[in-house]
């Protein structure tokens, strides 16, 4: 009988129910407008396109199956009518994409539909005409179809067709290629074929044999080798257009791998796929005719991933987006509105946030939006004002109020809040951390497996509302970090603890500093926390496969009621603590840094160099060993990032164990991690022996030194830590007690406090000269005869920019790169990587200023690939490890250099 109760109550607690949950929506003030679903009794499958037919009071959708419907445009429609079903005529279609009525239907009777065959069929995507043998509900005659266009099929096909207010049918084409490798047909340049196009054909008029005929005023109807039904070009998939009442043809582009792109297409123009994406170089060395026009708006994949273009708003139930481009997502259902004055984009914003697949937009003859979900049963939605605008959020604003703890104090979790524990946990300045998950009532974390099984592709699916935790504790209790599932990505808050750690209050969005028995900390912004809680990571970055050791007490293995599908399979290496002393040293640096800068450095991940240390590569591929730094060398002798046998040499190792400038991880943690750099220390050292200079001379002597002293081998001297080469002390001030460090700005300061100093030139010439706590600067620009000639010379800057740009330009360089500084960075066939500002981005060659302040040229056939970081090559946060005083005497002096 006691067997049996105990078995029970186990059962219970592990299937125990988390249904306490308040953390729902967001404290962040809610978007304008909301969803509203319209025309509720239209039942619509799998619909790709909705259009208003031209004076006729009804709108068309297409399904994707071949169905074309027609309903009522009107809050009463309650019934559809078949405008054609494509499929028995057409067995082998796989889309319907497109329909236009010809804007004189109602006297010629004449629709316009594009639909696909198949992959990869030479004609497989076409335009076809068509004729209606009724008007009053339209009815479509199939065995009228004529074939006007058509060009190959494959996974980018556009066929979005509009009608100009010049009469004239605009086509749009993909190009027919899957996602990767990028344009494997080479076509988005090239003027030959139909595809990666909007094409312009007249089709009141037939010539040469065809049924449709040029218009006179295309632009290439005189280039070589080009089609003349081309309108412009330059387009990955291009999926959706509209003309709006100025004329404008609008056009959203689904990118490749960092950018979805809004653009303004006019005649002739060349949108730059698949030379560019965006500003993104990608084979620019395919270029075609004319200048590359770049996309009016760009949305980095952080915020949007596929595109779908809409229309300009000229309705009457919002007069406040009247003239907006309103456009949306597929993937994320942000939607945004859009203004143009003919020249620039005069404002964006981001005007809902919905749970959707929008997959196309459709606008009425008065001038309204709405649009589609993508799903087997399609429902069609508007906009409509948020009743939340105004109202305070619900949003739980203490950490009592989460429903995550039944003793908040005592941190003892609800039923169904299970606390968790991972192999290596991130650096904390010496804090610790307890774990703990959350999922809805009922709701597992679904795994799906799809690919050949030799390479398995893994999808995971967290159920919405689910939640991490993790509660930071250094002596007591400082923030309960939590991260919550909203349904379409991750967000992340903060409640830092009260001082009789009874409660934690939610921090605002910007974070907060403070400090701890005088050592500084930071809470972090919600905006830094996407920084690393991202898409390439994984978003829950301690919960995963290779880090999980327990879950409840259990294996994770074990944890079966939270896991439908291969979760805890995905992964096959597993992570090690850097403190077992039975791990493989390897093993053991390698854990670390996936735990402490993986989420960055690694593929597409954000960080600024092209180093990828997540664990699951073999150390070969991680572009550490050896390999050149390319974001500076911090002074050490001969620097690669890793030198191997030599720690004093190795940049990742010196930006781990200084303070300060350099100090990484850039976000997180400002403390040095003794147990972390020992570790790295003895893997990169291997079999070497290593040496203790007897005199400090240099960085690389620096970094010997610091370790001897780490190791207990020799005594700090304090001078060192005020040595007046900042390359220098940076590596000794972590071994002074907090009260005798000298007091910096950090990251998060005043700026408006910092620019009332009053500054003196003749120190802030100082502490940028080659002696000065500033030299740095020297190494890339050129002050007044002195410096390297790399990045833009300072010797009149004060002339060029504002004290608050001078400022600006120190402490977020990336914010506003000068034009020509944007960083290159060429990956070469032999595996090496070269950064630097593009002198000459030849047809044959390119030739890049390297940070030596050398130009280089490198051979076309010598690169295997190339991209423009939206980052500069001058490392954020110059100013965090200055006083305030000295910050000012820097901007005193640059600003007086007229």
């Amino acid at each position: 009988m006691i067997r049996l109760f105990l078995f029970c109550v186990l059962a219970a607690s592990s299937h125990a129910q988390w249904t306490t949950s308040r953390i729902h929506g967001s404290p962040e003030a809610p978007k304008p407008y909301v969803p509203e679903q319209v025309f509720a009794q239209i039942a619509l499958n799998d619909a790709l396109e909705m259009i208003a037919v031209p004076g006729g009071n009804r709108f068309v959708a297409v399904e994707k199956g071949g169905k074309i419907w027609s309903f009522k445009d009107g809050p009463d429609a309650a019934s559809k009518d078949l405008l054609i079903d494509l499929k028995p005529d057409h067995p082998a279609l796989n889309y319907a994409y497109g329909v236009a009525f010809h804007p004189k239907w109602r006297e010629n009777g004449l629709v316009f539909i594009t639909y696909v065959y198949g992959d990869k069929v030479p004609d497989g995507s076409k335009l076809s005409r068509f004729k209606l043998t009724q008007q009053e509900p339209p009815v479509i005659d199939p065995k009228s179809e004529t074939v006007l266009l058509t060009w190959q099929s494959g996974g980018h096909n556009g066929a979005s067709i509009q009608f100009g207010p010049d009469g004239m049918l605009y086509c749009s084409t993909g190009d027919a290629t899957a996602p990767s490798p990028p344009d494997s047909l080479k076509t988005g340049q090239d003027l030959s074929d139909f595809l990666s196009s909007i094409l312009r054909i007249d089709v009141d008029h037939e010539e040469n044999g065809k049924a449709y005929a040029i218009p006179k005023d295309n632009p290439f109807l005189k280039t070589p080798n080009a089609r003349p039904e081309i309108y412009a070009f330059g387009f990955r998939n291009p999926w959706k257009i509209s003309f709006d009442p100025k004329g404008r043809l609008w056009c959203g582009d689904v990118g490749w791998e960092l950018w979805e792109m809004i653009h303004l297409v006019p005649k002739g123009g060349n949108h730059g796929w698949s030379a560019m994406e965006a500003s993104q170089p990608i084979m620019p060395e395919t270029k075609g005719p004319g200048d590359i026009i770049p996309p009016v708006a760009a949305h980095p994949h952080t915020e949007a991933a596929s595109i779908t273009g809409g229309y300009v708003y000229h309705g009457s139930r919002f007069p406040e987006l009247r003239d907006a481009y309103i456009y949306g997502d597929y993937e994320t259902g942000k939607i945004w509105a859009l203004w143009h004055d003919g020249r620039q984009v005069t404002r964006r914003e981001e005007i809902a946030d919905t749970p959707h697949k929008i997959v196309s937009f459709g606008q009425s003859e008065d001038g309204e939006v709405y649009w589609m979900n993508w799903e087997k049963d399609t429902r069609i939605y508007r906009l409509t004002k948020n009743p939340a605008v105004g109202k305070p959020s619900q949003f739980p604003r203490k950490l009592s109020e989460t429903g995550l703890f039944t003793d908040t104090t005592a941190q003892t979790p609800a039923a169904g809040v299970l606390p968790f524990e991972i192999a290596e946990p991130m650096w904390q300045d010496g804090a610790k951390a307890q774990r703990f998950v959350a999922l809805p009532e009922g709701k597992r974390i679904q795994t799906t497996v799809s690919g050949p099984p030799e390479k398995p592709n893994y999808k995971v699916d967290w159920p919405v509302e689910s939640v991490l935790a993790r509660t930071i504790t250094l002596k007591t209790k400082i923030e309960t970090q939590v991260l919550h599932f909203d349904g379409e990505t991750w967000n992340g808050y903060s409640y830092r603890w009260n001082d009789q750690g009874t409660d934690a209050e939610l921090v605002g969005a910007d974070g907060a500093e403070f400090t701890i028995d005088k050592q500084p900390w930071r809470i972090h912004g919600r905006a830094e926390c996407a920084r690393c809680h991202n898409n390439w990571s994984g978003f829950a970055l301690g919960f995963q496969p290779d880090q999980l050791v327990s879950i409840s007490g259990k294996k994770p293995e074990e944890a079966a009621e939270l896991f439908n599908g291969p979760f805890i399979e995905r992964l096959k290496n597993r992570l090690v603590s850097r403190r077992d002393d039975k791990a493989d040293l390897e093993a053991k640096a390698r854990s670390w840094l996936h735990a402490n800068c993986a989420h960055c450095h690694r593929r597409h991940g954000g960080g600024s160099v092209q180093l990828m240390v997540n664990a699951d590569l073999p150390t070969s591929e991680t572009m550490m060993l050896n390999e050149k730094p390319v974001r500076g060398d911090l002074a050490l002798t001969d620097a690669r990032v890793i030198s191997s046998g030599k720690p004093e040499q190795s940049v990742l190792l010196a930006r781990i164990a200084r303070s300060g400038n350099g100090h990484m991880p850039m976000i997180g943690a400002r403390e040095v991690d003794p147990h972390g750099f020992r570790v790295l220390w003895d893997w990169i050292l291997g079999e070497a022996t290593s040496r203790r200079p007897s005199e400090v001379e240099s960085p690389s002597d620096a970094l010997l030194f610091a370790n001897a002293i780490a190791k207990n081998e020799a005594k700090l001297d304090p001078a060192l830590a005020k040595h007046p080469n900042p390359e220098i002390a940076s590596y000794f001030e972590r071994f002074l007690p907090h009260g005798q460090r000298v007091k910096t700005l950090g990251m998060n300061f005043d700026a408006k406090k910092l620019l009332a100093v009053k500054g003196d030139v003749k120190r802030g010439a100082e502490l940028v000269s080659m002696t000065g706590k500033m030299a740095a600067c020297l190494a890339c620009h050129i002050v007044n005869g002195i410096g390297r000639d790399f990045g833009p010379e300072l010797s009149k800057v004060g002339a060029r920019l504002t004290r608050e740009q001078i400022l600006e330009s120190l402490h977020q360089p990336s914010k506003a790169i000068a034009k020509g500084y944007e960083t290159w960075m060429l990956t070469l066939k032999d595996g090496s990587v070269q950064t630097g500002f593009v002198v000459n981005p030849g047809d044959t060659a390119v030739t890049l200023k390297l940070p030596t302040g050398q130009p280089q040229t490198f051979e076309r056939s010598q690169i295997r690939s190339q991209k423009v970081e939206p980052m500069s090559l001058m490392p954020e946060g110059l100013l965090q490890a200055m006083t305030e005083q000295e910050a000012a005497d820097v901007i005193a002096f640059l600003s007086g250099l007229k």
